[in-house]
């Protein structure tokens, strides 16, 4: 519920902001000109363009930031699985951990390759920048031990109000 509430808190200043840029371009150019008014306007777009930063994301790429554990080079090719687990669900959203594994030739057993972590549904001021993702093998092939750390940032306006450090540990059932 405090997702839901944070986000229209987000979404509402936003709208305020926009309306008072106009308000302010608005004035800027009656008193000053229009090149003033341009120049105010191109300074508020460039804030907008770099308040984009995700810290979920590999560096120079879109792709989300992946954990590997294992070399696949005793592993069948063909064998490509992904777990996908719930760690904390919300009114609004949820935080999953992706697990990809594949199955180890010569002991007949699943052996985790990779994870990543990400945060779907309505996440309007709100960013999961997982720092550690550890995937285990356990003594049943069906399972995987599991233990994720991160950070929930709490954002006003695309400002940092609040660093909340989460954990998760639990087991992930194969198919």
């Amino acid at each position: 519920m405090i997702n839901l509430l944070w986000a229209l808190l987000n979404i509402g200043l936003f709208l305020f902001f926009i309306v008072i840029c106009f308000k302010a371009t608005k004035l800027v150019r009656e008193k000053i000109g229009f090149f003033a008014s341009a120049v105010f306007v191109l300074g508020l777009l460039s804030f907008v363009s770099n308040s984009n930063n995700d810290n979920n994301k590999e560096m120079n790429s879109n792709r989300t930031k992946t954990w590997e554990f294992a070399k696949e080079t005793n592993l069948n090719q063909n064998e490509e699985h992904t777990i996908s687990v719930d760690l904390e669900k919300n009114l609004v959203s949820k935080y999953l951990l992706n697990i990809e594994y594949r199955q180890d030739k010569l002991r007949q057993t699943n052996i985790p390759i990779s994870a990543n972590s990400n945060m779907t549904g309505l996440i309007s001021g709100i960013s999961w920048n997982p720092s550690l993702i550890v995937v285990n093998e356990t003594n049943d092939n069906n399972k995987f031990e599991y233990f994720v750390i991160g950070v929930v940032k709490w954002k006003l306006l695309g400002a940092t109000i609040y660093s909340q450090p989460k954990e998760y540990k639990g087991i992930a059932l194969t198919k």
